[in-house]
C-alpha cells in the first residue's frame, strides 16, 4: 500500500503544451548530462526541446485537500537514457511561476526549477508562453509561440518507432540532488499525446546560452501543440529506497 501511496504521490493537469523541437550537436550537449546518462539518439542525432504549459489541479499526498493555485512552467529537455537502457528526460532548466511549487521540486527531487514569470496567451489563433526568471538567476527570458488556427488542425497519437513517439513519450525523468553526489529519478504516468504539428513557431531567449550552448539560429524543425491531460507523479527514487521499495518499470 505504501509503494502504492508513493508511485501516485502527487496528481495533476497539464494543458496547452508547446513543444519546439531543434536536432542539435550532441558533443556540447553531452557535456551538460551528469555520470549515469547518455544521450538517446533518433538515428544518429541528438535533440533538444522548448517546452510551455499550464499546471492545474495540483495535488500532494498526503494534503490532497489542500488547494494548489494554477501555474505555468517553460523548460528546456534533452533526451537521455541510463545504463539500464531505461529513457527519459533531462531537464536542462525549469522555470515555474509557483515559488512554492518551485521550492519544493528543488527540495524534494532535485529539480533545478527558477522562480520566473511567465504570461501564457492561448486563443483560436495563437498559444505562447514569454517567460523572464527572478530567482535564483534573475533575467534569463523566453518566448515562444506560433500562430494557427488549432482548431482546424487534426489531434492525433504518435506511431511507435516514429520520431514523434520519441519525443513525446516520455515518462521518465532524472535530477541530481547535490547533497547526496548521485542521480533520483522519478516517473510520471498519462495517457499518450494527442497532438498536432504545427507548420512553424517562434523563440527567442537565453535558455541555452545560459547553460553554455548556443542558441538556435533557424526555426524549430517540429512543433507540437497537445491540450493536455490528467498526470500523476511518483515521490523521486530516493525516497522509495528509504522505503524499501524501487520505482523501476
Amino acid at each position: 500500500m505504501f509503494q502504492k501511496f508513493l508511485t501516485s504521490f502527487m496528481s495533476q493537469q497539464w494543458e496547452d503544451l508547446l513543444f519546439l523541437h531543434w536536432h542539435i550537436d550532441p558533443k556540447p550537449l553531452a557535456s551538460k548530462l551528469p555520470d549515469g546518462l547518455a544521450l538517446d539518439l533518433f538515428e544518429g542525432q541528438a535533440w533538444i526541446s522548448v517546452v510551455g504549459f499550464r499546471l492545474t489541479q495540483l495535488r500532494i499526498k498526503p494534503f490532497t485537500r489542500i488547494p494548489w493555485r494554477d501555474f505555468n512552467e517553460v523548460n528546456l529537455r534533452t533526451y537521455v537514457k541510463d545504463s539500464a537502457g531505461r529513457r527519459g528526460v533531462w531537464f536542462l532548466s525549469l522555470d515555474s511561476t509557483d515559488f512554492l511549487a518551485a521550492l519544493g521540486a528543488r527540495m524534494m527531487y532535485g529539480l533545478q526549477y527558477r522562480y520566473a514569470s511567465i504570461l501564457g496567451e492561448v486563443n483560436r489563433n495563437t498559444i505562447g508562453y514569454s517567460s523572464e526568471t527572478t530567482l535564483p538567476s534573475a533575467g534569463i527570458k523566453a518566448e515562444l509561440s506560433t500562430d494557427c488556427d488549432l482548431l482546424r488542425e487534426p489531434f492525433r497519437a504518435s506511431r511507435r518507432g516514429t520520431l514523434e513517439y520519441f519525443l513525446l513519450e516520455r515518462y521518465r525523468f532524472w535530477s541530481a540532488r547535490k547533497f547526496q553526489g548521485n542521480l533520483s529519478t522519478g516517473l510520471v504516468c498519462h495517457s499518450p499525446y494527442k497532438f498536432v504539428q504545427l507548420p512553424n513557431a517562434h523563440y527567442l531567449g537565453d535558455l541555452f546560452k545560459c547553460q553554455g550552448l548556443e542558441e538556435p539560429l533557424t526555426a524549430p524543425a517540429l512543433v507540437h501543440y497537445s491540450k493536455g491531460f490528467p498526470v500523476t507523479a511518483s515521490a523521486p527514487s530516493w525516497v522509495f529506497g528509504i522505503a524499501g521499495h524501487a520505482n523501476h518499470r
